[in-house]
């Protein structure tokens, strides 16, 4: 039996039901759970006696007032690390 535009929409249709949820509930799952975060030493994090060109208060990453996304625990906003990002 010769298979219909329908049929092949309705597996494609069902396949990527199946795709988007299960992509859904695991990015939930994850969403929970901790995020892995270096130590200062794994990240050469360094705090700065001034301001400089390149700090964690301009990082992409810094999160007001004294948090990082990928550095653990407090940090300087006048600090820098290798993966200051713009």
């Amino acid at each position: 039996m010769p298979r219909t535009a329908n049929s092949v929409c309705a597996n494609r249709r069902g396949f990527l039901r199946y795709v988007l949820l299960g992509g859904t509930a695991m990015g939930v799952g994850t969403a929970r759970s901790q995020p892995y975060k270096m130590t200062k030493k794994q990240s050469g994090y360094i705090v700065k006696d001034k301001p400089a060109t390149q700090m964690c208060a301009q990082c992409f990453y810094f999160i007001s007032p004294n948090d990082c996304v990928i550095v653990q625990g407090p940090i300087s906003p006048l600090g820098w690390c290798i993966y200051y990002g713009d």
